[in-house]
């Protein structure tokens, strides 16, 4: 009798956990995002929660949770229920710099998220004003070189992607510029257009405006090579050799969330993300669609870990 006992458990078990899995979601699933509606983490976000939200036939809620780099969004999702149901939207910042920025972080950014999948990669663009004795990124190099601390280029807060990326290009190129730090993307570029700095790194969407008034020129992409909305501009590459800079946007779960709804959330992020329609709206704004597994998103993480925490280092960068 007990022996039949047994095997009726393990057969429950055997049946149990998948069914589980497949019943996930059936109820509202909430994507978290520590940064402010209207960037591109937020857009990423938005058409992955309508994607999903179609898919499964279930709310999708975004909830925007700002504050300390992202830090506080970050944090939030790490102590959540690790069932799936509280999702974190990272960016560059709160998932792969934060760990060496912040002397005192409250989560680990690598051990305390199973993570699902990224989702876009991009580079972002250097731009100076029209009216700037800058000709090129060539020019910027021999005129940084000539004059240390001569050029000041805008953030939007310690730590962020311009920061970090143009903090590895002073590194790698042998140039000293010096950050100027905003609360924000949006009044970076503001401190640019005002003459208060010399020159900026921005995701191109939110350059593109300014780019295509005439009141700001671009100078160089920090990706290995040209963008196809804007061709002519070249990459770092072409004059730092090695240099490459991506930011990137991820979709993390709390650690322990169970294999099978991590599977799940990762099959079905791609579907959504495959969609010709969402596909188009990222590639107007220079953002590529670059899924890949949750082992190879682990992988990938440790090492933008690793590659930010040396340029960190060097840099001698804290946040405030």
């Amino acid at each position: 009798m007990f022996k039949r006992f047994t095997c009726f458990l393990v057969l429950f078990y055997a049946v149990a956990l998948p069914v589980k899995a497949q019943e996930f979601p059936s109820k509202p699933v909430r994507i978290v995002i520590g940064f402010a509606a209207g960037g591109s983490v937020d857009l990423v976000g938005r058409l992955l929660g309508k994607g999903l939200s179609e898919l499964w036939g279930q709310p999708v809620i975004i909830e925007n949770k700002l504050g300390a780099g992202g830090t506080i969004a970050a944090d939030f999702v790490a102590k959540a229920p690790p069932d799936g149901y509280t999702l974190l939207l990272g960016d560059i910042s709160n998932t792969a710099v934060a760990k060496s920025l912040f002397k005192v972080l409250p989560y680990d950014p690598l051990n305390d998220f199973t993570h699902v999948t990224r989702l876009v990669s991009f580079p972002l663009v250097l731009v100076v004003p029209s009216n700037s004795s800058v000709n090129g990124f060539n020019d910027l190099l021999v005129q940084a070189k000539a004059s240390p601390g001569k050029f000041r280029y805008s953030t939007g807060g310690p730590g962020t992607s311009p920061h970090i990326f143009l903090e590895m290009m002073n590194q790698m190129g042998g140039i000293k510029t010096d950050a100027v730090h905003y609360k924000g993307s949006a009044p970076a570029i503001a401190g640019l257009l005002s003459g208060d700095i010399e020159f900026s790194a921005s995701s191109i969407p939110t350059a593109k405006a300014q780019i295509d008034g005439g009141r700001v020129r671009a100078i160089a992409v920090t990706g290995k090579k040209a963008v196809s909305s804007m061709p002519n501009v070249p990459p770092i590459a072409a004059h730092i050799n090695g240099y490459e800079a991506l930011a990137f946007h991820g979709l993390h779960a709390p650690a322990r969330t169970p294999a099978q709804i991590i599977q799940k959330l990762n099959a079905d992020s791609a579907t959504v993300m495959q969609r010709p329609d969402i596909k188009r709206q990222l590639e107007q704004g220079s953002m590529d669609v670059s899924t890949m597994s949750s082992s190879e998103f682990t992988i990938y993480m440790g090492q933008q870990i690793d590659q930010w925490a040396r340029v960190v280092a060097t840099g001698k960068i804290q946040a405030d």
